[in-house]
C-alpha cells in the first residue's frame, strides 16, 4: 500500500485549529483524499473552530470543493466553524463562481481569520 501524502500541517493558535495546506497544488487523489480525512478529523470533536490557510496553493481539483463543503457541513453539526484564508485569486474565481464565496467566511489572511473568532466572541 502506497504511503498517503502528508498534505495538512494543523497548529493549536489561540483556541483555533491553524490548518495549513502543504502543498501548492492538491490534484491527485491520494492527495485530495488525505486532505479531506484530515480535515475531518478536526470535525469529530465538538466545537472546532478551524481556519483553513490556502498560502501558496496555485491549483487544486474540484474535488477539494466538495470536501470543503462536507468539512463545512460536519463542523457546523458539531458546533463547530470553518474559515478560509489566503487564497490565491485565480482559485478565489472559482469560489465566486461556484457561490462558494457565500457559504464560507474567507480572508484574506489567516492571522485575520483567526482575529474574527475572538471579534465574535
Amino acid at each position: 500500500m502506497p504511503e498517503q501524502p502528508d498534505v495538512i500541517q494543523v497548529i493549536d493558535r489561540q483556541g483555533v485549529k491553524l490548518v495549513r495546506v502543504r502543498a501548492s497544488a492538491i490534484l491527485r487523489e491520494a492527495e485530495v483524499d488525505a486532505f479531506g480525512r484530515g480535515l475531518l478529523a478536526l470535525a469529530e470533536l465538538p466545537g472546532q473552530r478551524v481556519v483553513l490557510s490556502f498560502l501558496g496553493v496555485v491549483h487544486l481539483t474540484s474535488l477539494v470543493l466538495g470536501k470543503l463543503i462536507h468539512v463545512h457541513k460536519r463542523l457546523a453539526e458539531s458546533g463547530g466553524e470553518l474559515r478560509l484564508a489566503d487564497i490565491d485569486p485565480h482559485i478565489y474565481e472559482v469560489f465566486a463562481i461556484t457561490h462558494l464565496d457565500r457559504l464560507f467566511k474567507i480572508f484574506d489572511r489567516e492571522d485575520e481569520a483567526i482575529a474574527s473568532f475572538e471579534a465574535e466572541a
